[in-house]
C-alpha cells in the first residue's frame, strides 16, 4: 500500500455500537469529520481530507463509495444515501485516499470500499435489540450458513426513533440477502438489497435560537422518503492458479420523495404586491410592516410558509469485466466497465402558513380571501430528465522489485456523456399565481424563444467529457517493522445532472437585472428551481502523499503522512443567503493539504487508539460569489450582494484540527469498558467563503428615513448582521461497555456525549425572520411581521445531547465449513 489506507471489520462496527456508517467513521478514522446540516444520524455529510460523501444535493461530492464493487453514489447529484446500507451486513470497510484508477469517476479525494458478509465469512446467527433515549427502538438480525460449496446470508434491520429535536421522527427498514457458490473453478455471487426509509431532519437553526433551546427547529417538516432495490451479480473463473477473469453486472433503482416546509422567501415582495389591508387603523398597514419601515405588520394575513415538494426516480445499471494475474512478484489487473444511469426529477411548490409550533400547514380555506391558486394546488416548477453514460478502460500493476521494494502504477481512460432535458417554470413568484395568470399563460414550452404566452422555458444539454488518469506509487521496507511510501494520482469528476441544471447562469443574472446584476441571482432551492443548463467543466484532482508507518514493541503500530490535493474547476454549492437556496459554481483552483498522525495498540488488558489530523482547505484562485447575508456583500449597482474570495481563504465546513483518543479496558474475560473522545477545532460556515463576515452593520447603505407610523422619529433601513460566520470547536466523550453472560448472550450499553456538552457541527449564513422585534409584531411562533427587523444570522447544525441506549445480543454458530 502506497497510501494511508484505513480499515475496519465487522467486529469493530459491533464494538462501537454505531447506528450508521458515518457515526462509526467519525468516531474512529483519521482526517474524518461529520457535518450534520440536516440533523439526522442517517443524513450526515462525511468529510474525509476535505472531500465529502453526503446525502444532500447542496454538498459537492468528492468521494466514491462502493458496495461489493458497485458504486452507490446516486445518479442525482452523486450523493450517498447512508441510510440505504445496512451496517449489520458489512464484513469490512476500507477507506483509501487519493485517486486510484480502479475506482473511477468521483474519486477526487478517496474511495470507501465496503464488502458485505457471506455465508462463508459469517457462518452464524446474530441478533440485537436496542432501546433507550429519544424513543429509539431497533432490532437487527444477521444470519449466515454454508455447506462448503453453497453459502447464504441475510441481514435485516428495523429502526424507529422519535428524534431528540422537535418534530423529527425517523424510520429505517433494511433488508439484504446474498447467495454464494464457490469451488475450484471459481465462484459466483448474487445479492439483493432493499430499503424503505422515512427520514426527518429539520436542518439548521439560528445560533441565537439554538442557545435558547438546542432541541428547537427553524421550520418543519423536512422529510425525505427513500425506497431502493439493488441487485448485484458477479462471476469469477480461475483459468490457472495465477490467472482469473471476473465479470459483474448490477441494477439499482431509487425512488425518492421530499417534503420541505420553509419560510416563504417572497413574503416581503408579496406584501408589497398584494397590499392587503390589516384594518387595524394604522395608515398603509399591510401584512409586512417593513413597507412603512416602522409598522408592525399583520399576523396571518397572507401566507408566510411554503412547501417545496420533490420527487425523483433514479436508475443505474452497468457491467464490468476484469482480468487478474497474480504471481509471487507481480499483480496485474486489466478491465473495462460500462455504467449508465437515468434521472427523472419533478419539483413543485405550495403555499402555507407557519403555525405556533413552526410547522408549515396548508390553509386551503384562505383561498376565498386571497385568490392565490398555490394555496389549494401544487404549482409545478421543474421537470428534469437526464442521464450519464460512462465507459472506461483501466489497468493497474503492482511489481515487487525486491522483497522489500514494491512499485505500483495504474491508468484509467474514461468517456462520459451527460444529457439533460429541462422544463422550467418562468421565474415567477407564487403570489401572482391567480386564475387570471393561469388563463393567460399556456402550459407549453417557448418562453426561451420569446413566446410571451408560453409558461415554460425548455432546454436540452448534451455534454461529453474525457479523462486519462494515471497513478504511481512506491513502497519500501528498510526493515520488517518500518514502511516508507510515496504516491501520486490524478482523478476527475464530471458534473452531474443536477449540477448542470442548477449551475450559476451569469447570462440569466444579467437578464434578470435588465442588463445588469441587481443581486437577484436566479438560484435553486435544492433540490428545487433549476436553470438552463450552462456548461460546467469536469473537476480534475492531483493528489500526492508521502508517509511512513511502523510497529514498536508487541502489537503497537503508528503512522504519519503528509498529503496535498490540488483541484482545478472545483464545483461548489454557493448559498444565496437562504437556508437551502443557491447555485453550483465553478472555482478555478482549490487545495486540501494536511497531516495525519496515528498510534494504536494494546498493553495487557488495555487497548488504545490516538490520532491527530490537520488540514488546510483553501481557495487558490479569486472568485466573486453571491450571498445577501454576508456582511461584506457590496451594494454597488451592478454587483449587488456579491463578495470576493481571495486565494488563501479557507473553505467552509472543514475544521483545521481534529483529535481522537480512545481507551478500552477488559476488567474480565467477559466485561469490557471503553471511552472515546472526538475533538474538532472551529470552522467557517457556508456563505462566509471569504472569511471576512462580521456581525456589524446592516444590509442597506441608505440614509435614515422618517417613520411612517410616527413621522417624528427616524428609522435606520436595512437588516442587521448578527451572526459570527463561524462555528466554535468542540470535544465530546462517548462511553461503551458490554458484558458477556455466556457464549450466546451479551448485554451492552452506549452513552453518547457523556458530559452533555452543547455543540454544533455545521453552519451557514442566512436570513432569519424569527427575530426579536424592533417595530414588527410577532406571533406565537416568533415570526416577525416587519421584514426590516429580520436579521442575517449564522444558522447552525446542533449536535446531539447526552443519550443512553441498552442492547442485548444473542449469537450462535450454524456450523459452516
Amino acid at each position: 500500500m502506497t497510501t494511508n489506507v484505513q480499515s475496519a471489520t465487522a467486529k469493530d462496527l459491533d464494538n462501537a455500537k454505531a447506528v450508521s456508517i458515518t457515526d462509526f467513521m467519525n468516531s474512529t478514522m483519521q482526517s474524518v469529520n461529520v457535518n450534520d446540516y440536516q440533523g439526522n444520524p442517517f443524513q450526515q455529510d462525511l468529510v474525509f481530507r476535505g472531500f465529502a460523501a453526503s446525502p444532500l444535493i447542496g454538498t459537492p461530492q468528492g468521494l466514491s463509495v462502493y458496495v461489493d464493487g458497485v458504486r452507490v453514489n446516486e445518479p442525482f447529484g452523486e450523493v450517498v444515501n447512508w441510510d440505504l446500507i445496512p451496517v449489520n451486513a458489512i464484513q469490512r470497510m476500507d477507506l483509501m485516499p487519493g485517486s486510484d484508477p480502479l475506482f473511477g469517476l468521483n474519486t477526487l479525494g478517496g474511495a470507501l470500499a465496503i464488502t458485505t458478509k457471506s455465508g462463508f465469512t459469517f457462518p452464524k446467527v446474530e441478533g440485537t435489540v436496542t432501546g433507550g433515549s429519544w424513543g429509539r427502538r431497533q432490532a437487527k438480525v444477521s444470519a449466515g450458513a454454508n455447506n462448503g460449496t453453497l453459502g447464504g446470508f441475510v441481514a435485516l434491520n428495523y429502526f424507529d426513533e422519535d428524534g431528540w429535536r422537535k418534530n423529527s421522527p425517523s424510520s429505517v427498514r433494511q433488508a439484504y440477502g446474498r447467495l454464494d457458490v464457490q469451488g475450484v473453478l471459481g465462484s459466483a455471487t448474487l445479492s439483493a438489497m432493499h430499503a424503505n426509509n422515512t427520514l426527518v431532519g429539520n436542518g439548521l437553526v439560528p445560533y441565537e435560537q439554538w442557545k435558547q433551546d438546542p432541541t428547537s427547529v427553524f421550520t418543519s417538516p423536512d422529510e425525505t422518503s427513500n425506497r431502493v432495490n439493488h441487485i448485484n451479480g458477479n462471476v469469477r473463473l480461475n483459468f490457472t492458479e495465477t490467472i482469473s477473469v471476473a465479470a459483474q453486472t448490477y441494477y439499482r433503482k431509487l425512488n425518492q420523495n421530499s417534503i420541505g416546509g420553509d419560510v416563504w422567501e417572497d413574503f416581503r415582495a408579496a406584501a408589497a404586491r398584494l397590499r392587503l389591508d390589516c384594518n387595524n387603523g394604522i395608515p398603509s398597514a399591510t401584512a409586512d410592516g417593513a413597507i412603512g419601515v416602522d409598522l408592525p405588520g399583520c399576523p396571518n394575513l397572507q401566507p408566510n410558509g411554503v412547501f417545496n415538494l420533490g420527487h425523483s426516480n433514479q436508475t443505474a445499471n452497468g457491467v464490468s469485466w476484469q482480468l487478474n494475474t497474480l504471481t509471487e512478484t507481480n499483480q496485474f489487473v486489466l478491465g473495462a466497465a460500462l455504467d449508465m444511469n437515468r434521472v427523472d426529477f419533478r419539483q413543485g411548490q405550495q403555499l402555507g402558513f407557519i403555525d405556533d409550533d413552526r410547522n408549515v400547514v396548508l390553509r386551503g380555506d384562505r383561498y376565498d380571501d386571497l385568490f392565490l391558486v398555490p394555496l389549494i394546488s401544487e404549482i409545478q416548477r421543474n421537470n428534469l430528465t437526464g442521464g450519464t453514460n460512462t465507459s472506461s478502460l483501466f489497468v493497474k500493476d503492482i511489481w515487487s522489485v525486491r522483497p522489500n521494494l514494491h512499485l505500483n502504477a495504474g491508468l484509467r481512460y474514461t468517456r462520459s456523456r451527460v444529457t439533460n432535458e429541462l422544463i422550467a417554470d418562468r421565474p415567477i413568484p407564487l403570489y401572482p399565481f391567480d386564475e387570471l395568470l393561469f388563463r393567460r399563460l399556456a402550459p407549453r414550452c417557448g418562453a426561451e424563444r420569446g413566446d410571451a404566452l408560453a409558461r415554460f422555458y425548455c432546454s436540452k444539454g448534451d455534454f461529453t467529457y474525457e479523462s486519462l488518469n494515471p497513478s504511481f506509487g512506491i513502497s519500501w521496507l528498510p526493515r520488517e517493522t518500518l514502511n516508507l511510501y510515496v504516491n501520486w494520482s490524478k482523478g476527475s469528476r464530471v458534473p452531474s445532472t443536477i449540477e448542470l441544471g442548477c449551475a450559476r447562469d451569469r447570462e440569466a443574472e444579467r437578464l434578470a437585472g435588465g442588463g445588469r446584476n441587481t443581486g437577484r441571482t436566479p438560484g435553486c432551492s435544492v433540490p428545487t428551481a433549476l436553470t438552463s443548463d450552462p456548461y460546467l467543466p469536469q473537476v480534475i484532482s492531483y493528489t500526492s502523499e508521502i508517509g511512513v508507518r511502523g510497529a514498536v514493541m508487541d502489537g503497537i503500530s503508528w503512522n504519519a503522512s503528509l498529503y496535498q490535493t490540488n483541484l482545478a474547476n472545483d464545483i461548489m454549492f454557493v448559498s444565496l443567503g437562504s437556508r437551502n437556496r443557491g447555485v453550483f459554481d465553478t472555482f478555478g483552483k482549490t487545495r486540501r493539504r494536511g497531516l495525519e498522525l496515528g498510534l494504536e495498540g494494546g498493553l495487557g488488558r488495555h487497548s488504545f487508539r490516538a490520532s491527530y489530523s490537520r488540514i488546510d482547505a483553501t481557495f487558490e484562485s479569486p472568485a466573486e460569489v453571491v450571498n445577501l447575508s454576508n456582511s461584506t456583500s457590496t451594494t454597488i449597482v451592478g454587483r449587488v450582494n456579491t463578495f470576493r474570495i481571495e486565494p488563501g481563504d479557507r473553505i467552509p465546513g472543514i475544521p483545521q484540527n481534529a483529535l481522537r483518543l480512545a481507551w478500552n479496558y477488559e476488567f474480565t474475560d467477559r466485561w469490557d469498558l471503553g471511552l472515546a473522545m472526538i475533538a474538532h477545532s472551529w470552522s467557517y460556515v457556508r456563505g462566509n467563503e471569504n472569511n471576512d463576515h462580521v456581525p456589524e452593520g446592516t444590509d442597506s447603505n441608505g440614509a435614515p428615513t422618517l417613520g411612517t407610523n410616527d413621522p417624528s422619529i427616524t428609522v435606520e433601513p436595512g437588516r442587521r448582521y448578527v451572526g459570527e460566520g463561524k462555528i466554535p470547536g468542540y470535544a465530546i466523550v462517548n462511553l461503551t461497555t458490554s458484558y458477556r453472560i455466556n457464549k450466546q448472550l451479551s448485554i451492552g450499553l452506549r452513552l453518547d456525549n457523556l458530559f452533555d456538552r452543547n455543540y454544533v457541527t455545521a453552519g451557514g449564513l442566512a436570513l432569519n425572520p424569527f427575530s426579536p422585534s424592533v417595530w414588527g409584531m410577532r406571533d406565537a411562533a416568533g415570526f416577525n411581521y416587519n421584514s426590516n427587523d429580520w436579521t442575517h444570522s449564522t444558522f447552525v447544525g446542533p449536535g446531539a445531547p447526552r443519550a443512553l441506549w441498552l442492547s442485548m445480543t444473542f449469537v450462535f454458530d450454524t456450523g459452516g465449513r
